[in-house]
């Protein structure tokens, strides 16, 4: 499917006639209605509503609104190019002058995460933003030869699903700091990786548990100091470097890969967590969780 045939002509609002992003939400939501793709705008204007402005994918110059539920009728896309930027929210730094909406049935989760992804990556184009915003009318957006040539992929890849993080921490990174990161940004696991940004290993719960935990044990129940570093090891186990306790044994997988394959992967070898790594480098994150939310998620 090409990523074109997923708009109509009457969704798509150029100009787009506002000056804030709820009331372009509201025109995209209206047409998606007079078109007969959503059965209940009311609906729908409700749960977007409540996504504003927290649940919005920025992408460059553009705001990506994508909601699945029971209302609609079939996968499908509305656009809206404003004459002049529109801000996020009135205090944010963000703006952009494309504002889209994708919608989908409940049931079609691969189907709206597949064309989800496809939207991001179009509008982190440069000629296809280009010429989004120079088409004159609805007929020159959809004639415009860059969009012609986008294709919705077949099949979920893991990019379509994993989290785009980078958090990670050094080999000499101490167990202690790396706890705090943890917290912070309430995270279970943490890859360890090169000054090339090349995965050595993954710090875990597991880690923090097996070495901090018996001297906290320890220090609650008697005032003494407990080192877990076993026997014949002494010293504050919040010192010690991460190389020397995280886990060596990790699977990385690729952003291209087939989920459904390594889904399957990741049940087999009861693997809960994976990183995701472009040309060796680290680039984001795959969890069980990940995957559940994304396919089967409202």
């Amino acid at each position: 499917m090409r990523l074109i045939d997923l708009l109509d002509r009457d969704r798509i609002a150029v100009p787009l006639e506002v000056s804030n992003l709820e009331d372009a939400a509201d025109v995209l939501a209206a047409m998606m209605t007079q078109t007969g793709v959503v059965r209940d705008e009311e609906r729908l204007r409700e749960l977007v509503a409540t996504a504003l402005p927290r649940d919005i994918v920025t992408v460059g110059q553009a705001f990506l609104l994508h909601f699945r539920l029971d209302v609609v009728r079939q996968l499908a896309a509305a656009i809206g190019v404003a004459p002049k930027p529109i801000r996020r929210h009135p205090e944010s730094e963000q703006h952009a002058r494309i504002v889209l909406l994708l919608v989908a049935p409940s049931r079609e989760a691969s189907a709206h995460l597949r064309a989800l992804s496809a939207l991001a990556r179009a509008m982190s184009r440069r000629e296809v933003v280009d010429a989004i915003l120079a088409a004159s009318d609805p007929d020159e957006l959809l004639g415009a030869a860059p969009l012609e040539e986008l294709e919705v992929p077949g099949h979920l890849s893991v990019r379509d699903v994993m989290v785009h993080r980078r958090l990670s921490v050094r080999p000499d990174t101490t167990l202690g700091e790396a706890s705090q990161v943890m917290v912070e940004h309430h995270v279970d696991a943490l890859p360890v990786v090169s000054d090339e940004s090349e995965v050595l290993g993954l710090v875990t719960h597991h880690e923090l548990l097996k070495y901090l935990l018996p001297a906290y044990v320890k220090r609650e129940s008697t005032g003494e100091f407990r080192s877990g570093l076993g026997r014949g090891v002494s010293g504050d186990p919040h010192a010690l470097p991460v190389r020397d306790v995280m886990d060596r044994s990790v699977l990385c997988v690729s952003e291209e890969q087939s989920l459904a394959e390594v889904a399957s992967m990741m049940v087999t070898r009861d693997v809960e967590r994976l990183p995701v790594v472009r040309e060796g480098q680290l680039v984001g994150f795959l969890t069980r969780g990940d995957i559940v939310r994304r396919l089967f998620g409202r």
